[in-house]
């Protein structure tokens, strides 16, 4: 009897296990915890970024501020555990980049992280999970010089982008000869990462022209510059010229107290221009302060003569000076008289003899 009852019972098993297996069954393990998938107005999810959108998509901030590659850079490029793949590489006329293994891709316009996300794609279709990183080891791509009225002209190498009054501090700043504006010459040369269908020509220049002149030059205001307006202080492109061009001058000679070429960084009148000058000497005379202006076409200049005194009473106008003017500020005839009457009166005296009363 207990021998049919435990055969039964082994029969009854496997039939037991199998209608229990699902009830008893764990459900489906919850995905785990991550950003929510992003969608767009239809609601289907988004696919995962390619290489390409990766890298563009890399530090997208950082990527504006931060170094771009250009032709005639240095990099060095470590694959951890390949060092046979490691070593420097400098990019070509062209901005290409030439590795172990794989064609030669264009790297300009590329930060180090975008560069080095753009060899790890490259390197996956012989590598399992490569780790390379992408170091900067000279820089050549982007110069620039700043040349004219600056303490330190001289021609500079870019490692970030710089704006152009920070440029200005590295050239020691203007000089006291500096006019009132400050040039910058672009160059199409070093303009490759405008616009790659197009290499050296920037992205506007293709619909513009390579003739526009707007294009070519942009005119700042030195005032607007140093007073740290925004939309006069761009960032410097590769290959750009900064000149800064001596101001205009005028001339104050005669009686003055300082005679010599002064900077026309305004408008100068008459009176600020013998003010400049330090002012006229005791024998200078006011009433004929001569003003002398070349005349384009004529070949003697234009002389007028002004009172300081009147300009000072309003009687007549201030009169504004001009490019290369010259003011003149001749002697009183009366007191160059005087004084040399009494020059020779003491001259005189000292030749007498001297006796003592007791």
């Amino acid at each position: 009897m207990l021998r049919r009852r435990y055969q039964s019972l082994l029969l009854f098993l496997p039939v037991w296990l199998i209608t229990a297996v699902p009830v008893t069954a764990q459900p489906p393990a919850a995905p785990l915890p991550g950003p929510p998938a992003q969608t767009v107005q239809t609601g289907k999810p988004l696919a995962q970024p390619s290489g390409s959108e990766a890298i563009e998509r890399t530090g997208s901030r950082d990527a504006e501020q931060s170094y771009r590659l250009g032709p005639g850079d240095l990099v060095d490029v470590r694959v951890f555990g390949r060092p046979e793949l490691s070593g420097e590489r400098r990019l070509d006329s062209f901005g290409r980049i030439r590795l172990h293994f794989i064609e030669e891709f264009q790297a300009s316009c590329l930060t180090e992280a975008q560069l080095a996300i753009a060899i790890t794609e490259k390197y996956r279709k012989y590598l399992r999970d490569p780790q390379i990183d992408v170091l900067i080891k000279e820089y050549r791509s982007q110069p620039v010089a700043i040349i004219g009225a600056v303490t330190q002209p001289g021609r500079f190498q870019l490692q970030r982008r710089v704006r152009l009054l920070e440029l200005m501090t590295f050239a020691g700043g203007p000089s006291n000869r500096a006019g009132s504006s400050v040039h910058v010459i672009h160059s199409s040369d070093h303009s490759y990462c405008a616009d790659e269908s197009k290499p050296g020509q920037p992205a506007d220049a293709a619909e513009a022209g390579a003739g526009d002149a707007a294009m070519l030059l942009s005119s700042i205001k030195m005032r607007d510059l140093l007073a740290g307006n925004q939309d006069a202080n761009p960032y410097i492109q590769p290959g750009d010229i900064i000149s800064i061009p001596e101001a205009d001058q005028f001339f104050v000679t005669g009686s003055v107290n300082k005679p010599g070429a002064y900077p026309m960084m305004n408008r100068v009148t008459l009176t600020q221009a013998v003010a400049q000058a330090g002012g006229i000497t005791g024998d200078g005379s006011r009433g004929k302060v001569r003003l002398i202006r070349s005349v384009p076409g004529a070949e003697q200049p234009k002389e007028i003569i002004y009172n300081i005194d009147d300009i000072q009473r309003r009687k007549i106008e201030d009169i504004a000076l001009q490019a290369n003017d010259i003011v003149e500020v001749p002697g009183s005839t009366a007191k160059v008289a005087v004084r040399n009457l009494l020059g020779v009166s003491i001259n005189m005296l000292s030749g007498l003899p001297f006796f003592v009363f007791r």
